[in-house]
């Protein structure tokens, strides 16, 4: 057998531009605000309920309480590492490569292949626009 074909995973990458960090952060922001909205909604539906356990199992409204400070911390937390990624994205330099995400790809491998240059690839984006395809594997030892 002299040839083979494989899944290999292609990693994809998005080249900082300024227009990237605006799209980046215009979707963090709208992220927080509907964390924002939803942290309203559940404070109303907390004051609701509260109000109807008074009139119907005043036991309850500890159990209710509880829960529904649960979920406001589960959601303070959310917004709170949204935060963290926006200050991250402000912190981002024009040119820096940053991952996007993976995808898989077949590959054809041959005898006499570098390995190098088949063990894994990775597509380079800028403004969605795919700029770059280049091996990963430049930094592996021989074998």
């Amino acid at each position: 057998m002299d040839k083979l074909t494989v899944i290999c995973p292609v990693l994809v990458k998005v080249r900082v531009t300024d227009g990237y960090k605006q799209k980046l952060s215009t979707g963090i922001q709208q992220a927080i605000r509907q964390i924002d909205v939803q942290m309203q909604h559940l404070e109303f539906q907390a004051r609701r309920v509260v109000a109807e356990l008074e009139r119907q199992n005043p036991q309850g409204i500890p159990a209710a309480r509880q829960q529904f400070e649960q979920e406001r911390s589960r959601r303070l937390e959310a917004r709170q590492k949204l935060l963290d990624k926006l200050k991250e994205v402000a912190r981002l330099a024009p040119g820096e490569e940053v991952v996007h995400g993976q995808l898989q790809s077949l590959m054809e491998l041959k005898v006499g292949d570098r390995w190098q240059e088949v063990a894994g690839m990775e597509v380079i984006l800028e403004d969605g626009v795919i700029v770059e395809i280049r091996p990963t594997g430049g930094n592996v030892a021989d074998g």
